[in-house]
């Protein structure tokens, strides 16, 4: 697959050689500090930028073959909960009631990631140029020589699905193949470039294994207002896919966790306000022992590679 990628970087290479402005429009850095002067990069997306050498724990192994199992705080709000869902303890350990939201509260963490060492983060020059449904996907593996017997396959098959489903009567959404295409989805559904864009900043300790984490303080995020989440999917290259969450729909908290071995996780919470319209057997629900449409608010911590976006305001 790597070398499938490379060759087609040197086959756009010639054309941005011949268009230098064309290749500095196609760095997903710039173009994130062109449009967003004021938005620093989330240490996600940071991470995918710039690669740490070492990361044991932050990434999934290409070479193990157990299924990456996606969160289901990111899965869409109708859906029932599969069997490897219900079964994930590093996801149902995410979520909570907001009531049980305190300074001293503990909670069973790990702050795992779903994207592959080896997925590549590719400019949108180059994501736009391969082709990304379902019924190319034969065509898909083929270019990036990928079995279409294997795990990776049936991930990224799961994946375009997920992408290609229909979206809650509440939400739009949209999977973006690169950074430059999760931007323009942000900016859009905010209506505004005065945006924050906010992850979980965990160390490689906190994503290798579970521990208990204690809530040292945690403080609200702006108001109840219009926010949009990217989660990583499983692809042979980056693809965050982003759902637009209406206004009054959510509270958001910053978290300062502190863990039984001393290290410490800036997480992201989200409270989910109301969930009418959120099928009985959804993951959070059946977890938490709540009905659609409970008064109490349902909650979740992000996973480390989720990015928040709201329209930027004051800490309340």
């Amino acid at each position: 697959m790597a070398n499938q990628l490379i060759l087609f970087f040197l086959w756009l290479l010639a054309g941005l050689v011949a268009h230098p402005s064309v290749a500095l429009a196609s760095s997903p850095e710039l173009y994130w500090k062109t449009a967003l002067p004021n938005t620093p990069i989330p240490s996600c997306i940071h991470d995918l930028l710039h690669p740490p050498e070492t990361s044991p724990g932050l990434w999934t192994s290409p070479e193990s073959e157990e299924e990456v199992v996606v969160p289901g705080v990111t899965s869409i709000y109708y859906n029932a909960a599969n069997a490897a869902q219900l079964g994930e303890m590093s996801s149902r350990s995410l979520f909570f009631l907001e009531k049980d939201l305190f300074p001293g509260a503990t909670f069973d963490l790990q702050f795992k990631r779903s994207i592959p060492k080896h997925a590549d983060l590719l400019p949108r020059r180059v994501a736009d140029a391969l082709p990304f449904s379902s019924n190319k996907l034969p065509d898909i593996l083929a270019l990036l020589s990928i079995d279409p017997n294997s795990k990776e396959a049936r991930e990224m098959s799961a994946t375009l699905e997920r992408c290609e489903g229909t979206a809650n009567a509440r939400e739009t959404k949209h999977c973006a193949t690169s950074i430059e295409s999760m931007v323009d989805f942000a900016l859009s559904a905010l209506a505004t470039d005065y945006v924050n864009a906010v992850s979980t900043v965990a160390n490689a300790t906190a994503a290798a294994e579970m521990q208990r984490y204690a809530v040292e303080g945690f403080e609200r995020m702006g108001g109840e207002v219009l926010g949009v989440f990217c989660h990583a999917e499983p692809y042979a290259y980056v693809v965050f896919h982003c759902h637009a969450v209406g206004k009054g729909m959510m509270r958001e908290y910053a978290v300062s966790l502190k863990g039984s071995d001393g290290s410490r996780v800036e997480a992201i919470a989200v409270c989910h306000l109301d969930t009418t319209s959120w099928n009985p057997q959804h993951v959070m629900l059946q977890v938490l022992h709540v009905k659609p449409g409970s008064t109490e608010p349902v909650c979740h911590f992000l996973p480390s590679d989720h990015v928040l976006w709201t329209p930027r305001q004051q800490m309340l």
